[in-house]
């Protein structure tokens, strides 16, 4: 009987993600490493944090740090704690 209420969970959550959104969030979407030249909103930072505590983490430890760098200044004080290769994407991002 649990089977068949898990099925049925399952299928209605199915049911319920449209194509478009499962193509957006899964099949179509892609890492990039450049950035465009203008600063992310605050407001932006704010909802993308409100959605990514929210997610699942490894034996819920929530282990996920956040610390939004948005000053230069704020930049230079990270530049020493990052790997040689990622100093000059990160310097360059806004």
């Amino acid at each position: 009987m649990q089977d068949l209420i898990e099925n049925a969970n399952v299928a209605t959550l199915k049911s319920s993600i449209s194509e478009a959104s499962l193509d957006q969030v899964f099949r179509e979407a892609r890492t990039y490493s450049a950035w465009l030249p203008e600063p992310v909103p605050l407001e932006l930072l704010r909802q993308v944090y409100e959605l990514t505590r929210l997610g699942p983490t490894s034996a819920n430890g929530s282990p996920a740090r956040f610390v939004f760098v948005t000053t230069p200044e704020a930049k230079a004080r990270l530049r020493p704690t990052l790997a040689p290769g990622n100093v000059e994407k990160t310097m360059s991002a806004r």
